[in-house]
């Protein structure tokens, strides 16, 4: 895995989160990722390597047909060989009626990423839940991908 999975992982967590609307629902989406920015590279004293300021955006499909778009920005450790080994961020979600979701989320190689709900506006204030995001396909340069994102939302 490199490390755009690692962004790729981040923005899948949080597309599906625009989902629910009243209070916990369970949600499911899939979400078409392409990078915009692969970050800075830096390197930590310890020698361990890695990228911050990463962007991507995604258009996110709810199970019902709807769409929303999503902006995500994070950080990811790289080894040697340029695979991810984590990562962690958040991602603005945007309704098509601009109501907002906000989610944080964490990636550890080899296992699904784990995103948390942040708040929100508008449908989305005072929102709590979270769930996992697995990538089912990626393009070989690691620049675009398809996730799909699975949890719930309580809504107030």
């Amino acid at each position: 895995m490199n490390r755009i999975t690692a962004y790729t992982l981040a923005a899948i967590m949080a597309c599906f989160a625009f989902g629910a609307h009243a209070e916990t629902q369970k949600t499911s989406a899939t979400a078409h990722f392409v990078v915009i920015s692969q970050g800075d590279a830096f390197e930590m004293p310890n020698g361990d390597k890695g990228f911050y300021g990463g962007q991507s955006h995604a258009t996110s499909i709810r199970e019902d047909g709807t769409m929303a778009s999503q902006w995500c920005t994070g950080e990811v450790g790289v080894n040697d060989a340029g695979e991810m080994t984590g990562g962690a961020g958040y991602c603005t979600i945007i309704e098509d009626n601009g109501d907002v979701i906000w989610v944080s989320y964490v990636n550890v190689a080899g296992q699904p990423g784990t995103w948390t709900v942040m708040g929100g506006t508008g449908a989305y204030e005072g929102a709590t839940g979270g769930g996992t995001s697995t990538v089912v396909s990626q393009r070989a340069d690691g620049q675009a991908w398809t996730g799909q994102s699975t949890g719930t939302i309580t809504t107030k």
